[in-house]
């Protein structure tokens, strides 16, 4: 049989596009998996294989057995959501602008899907995201239990985790590296009574007061913990199963430690001081133990290493890729940690910096050393409460007055040896054997503020409106949050808005105000946008600076003057000035999606921003 075959010569452009393409393909399949399993409020000491004997994780212990265990990793941030945009960002809270709890990143602020899918990557979350705005996923996996209720989902009890896993390796993206964060709310509070755990017999670390109560509060966070093992078990054993198992970094860490006192909220070593374990094969050696020094903030320039990227310029992370493959046995001299409470304590703020060595020594800076530290601790637990046993037990023991204090007033400065004195109850700053390491970490630590460029006035004042009798004020730059403010109180019949403009030739937001409206300047026009999109715009500004004056009452009627001009006046036919939920801004938008061809940040000046209510305030206050 004689088959006369014609080929078809193949033109040179389809030829390169499919080289070039089974060349990327093939590039993108050489790149390893990583998949991290993050748990929520887990202290170090609180996994079986960093030495705790009661609680049950064999599915971390394996873990390790399998991998890199970190015994020096910390936190940036003892607080979730300060403590998620740190490590997703690489930047530290005072750079990235996540510095209050439930704060938003700065505009603009890339974040780790940015850099990955720019390396061929598929980038995906599950569960618990706590990062505002949300970045850039690809997809939102299992959002059902990335809430905070009902506590009974946050296990993923309908498995949308491993059903991505085992779907995604044999899907369309088969070939697309993926980058997976599975972080489940598990062992967060509040925590459920009962389990595998008799509080009786278990050992309490040093830093608790010893009661009932306490026992039976710390046997039901172990037993949140187990879930959370469990939950590691099933993600790992679905990598396993896909074929994939060789080719992915996983990793598994806390975002902080645990809420207990002296541990969250706290920058002492319970709250920064994380479990950090990683997985892979071939190239990560098993069962290994590493004391190198750590930070969250390393994550992402780690990630951006082992994904084959460049390094980042101006992140604050450095990538610890060599420590893993057994070429450093080092990483940071030091590592920088703080605290800047939650913003519904405004009137208790009590920011912390602080600087741990790796030598193990602790230097801590206490701001408002004189304010009561106050936390959901003490305020408003909703379960398993035992904090009124600490007080009831320091009235007689010499031990519980000192932890109980120790938790709620801090001296300026303290410094630790957590080698000899783990549970930080010896502050060496009293004394003068130690002043030489003293002024040493001193020196790190205020070398470090100024790099970041964060001074002593904007710690002391914090991302907090500064409040007078019926009114309160902000500076430009800052954005303060709904939960800084008694929504009872502050709420005006009439807003009255002063703010000083220098500069009107200058695009930008002036004022974002709870999701409800924001003031911008636009081809030198004011204009008023609302949170239902509507706009309204005065005439041309004819002056270059001068005095604004906002009035809105909460039957709508809107008037602006500027220098004493009236260029606005409407009826909006709707109340606009209730404090909802979102920011009060001076000079950008923290988190309101912009119209086309408005700019966020306002390059002018604003000296500032006073609000008050029902009445314009020309006395001193």
């Amino acid at each position: 049989m004689n088959l006369n075959l014609k080929f078809q010569p193949v033109s040179r452009n389809v030829l390169w596009v499919f080289l070039l393409t089974a060349c990327v393909l093939q590039a993108q399949k050489s790149k390893p998996n990583i998949i991290i399993f993050i748990s929520d409020d887990q202290s170090q000491i609180d996994v079986g294989c960093y030495g705790n004997t009661d609680v049950y994780t064999p599915n971390m212990d394996q873990l390790a057995m399998e991998g890199m265990r970190f015994t020096a990793a910390y936190a940036a941030t003892p607080m979730c959501a300060p403590s998620r945009s740190n490590m997703l960002t690489g930047l530290y809270p005072f750079r990235n602008g996540s510095q209050m709890n439930h704060f938003a990143l700065n505009p603009e602020t890339k974040t780790l899907p940015d850099y990955l899918k720019k390396l061929g990557y598929y980038v995906a979350i599950a569960g618990k995201v706590d990062v505002y705005p949300k970045p850039n996923f690809d997809r939102h996996i299992g959002e059902y239990f990335g809430k905070y209720f009902p506590v009974e989902n946050r296990n993923d009890p309908r498995n949308a985790t491993t059903e991505f896993i085992n779907g995604y390796f044999k899907g369309e993206n088969k070939n697309k590296p993926l980058c997976l964060i599975v972080a489940t709310w598990l062992p967060h509070v509040p925590w459920q009574e009962g389990g595998n755990y008799a509080p009786e017999k278990l050992k309490l670390p040093g830093y608790l007061v010893d009661t009932p109560q306490t026992r039976e509060a710390l046997a039901a966070y172990y037993q949140s913990i187990a879930k959370a093992d469990k939950m590691l078990g099933k993600i790992l054993e679905s990598v396993d199963q896909s074929g994939e198992g060789d080719n992915t970094v996983f990793m598994f860490f806390s975002d902080q430690g645990t809420q207990f006192p002296g541990a969250k909220w706290t920058t002492y070593d319970q709250g920064l001081n994380v479990p950090f374990v990683v997985r892979w094969p071939g190239k990560v050696k098993a069962g290994t133990t590493t004391d190198a020094l750590i930070s969250l903030t390393d994550l992402t320039p780690t990630l951006i290493d082992l994904a084959g990227g460049e390094p980042i310029k101006n992140l604050d992370g450095i990538s610890f890729k060599d420590v893993l493959l057994g070429k450093k046995e080092q990483h940071r001299d030091y590592v920088f940690g703080e605290t800047s409470m939650e913003p519904q304590y405004w009137y208790n703020y009590t920011p912390s910096r602080t600087v741990i060595d790796a030598n193990g020594w602790q230097y801590i800076k206490n701001y408002h050393p004189e304010r009561r530290f106050i936390t959901h601790i003490d305020k408003v637990e909703q379960n398993m409460f035992y904090f009124d046993s600490w007080v009831e037990k320091a009235k007689a023991s010499d031990r519980a007055n000192f932890l109980l204090n120790r938790y709620s007033y801090r001296p300026p400065e303290e410094l630790y040896n957590l080698k000899t004195d783990p549970w930080e109850t010896e502050n060496l700053i009293k004394g003068h054997t130690f002043s030489r390491k003293e002024e040493q970490l001193k020196r790190q630590l205020n070398n470090e503020l100024l790099r970041q460029g964060e001074g002593m006035a904007t710690i002391l004042q914090g991302d907090l409106p500064v409040f007078h009798s019926n009114s309160y004020s902000i500076s430009q730059g800052m954005s303060v949050s709904d939960l800084s403010f008694e929504r009872d109180r502050w709420s005006p019949k009439t807003l009255i808005m002063n703010l000083y403009i220098d500069g009107t030739g200058n695009n930008g937001v002036l004022c974002e105000y709870f999701n409800q409206f924001r003031l911008i300047l636009k081809n030198r026009k004011l204009g008023i946008v609302l949170g239902d999109g509507r706009e309204f715009f005065s005439d041309i500004l004819s002056d270059v600076n001068g005095h604004l004056l906002f009035q809105l009452s909460n039957k709508g009627k809107l008037s602006v003057s500027f220098n004493g001009a009236d260029i606005v006046n409407h009826s909006l036919e709707k109340d606009f000035t209730a404090i909802n939920s979102g920011y009060f801004s001076c000079g950008l938008a923290r988190m309101q999606q912009l119209n086309q061809g408005e700019q966020n940040y306002f390059k002018g000046k604003i000296s500032g921003i006073t609000v008050s209510m029902n009445k314009l305030i020309r006395e001193p206050r």
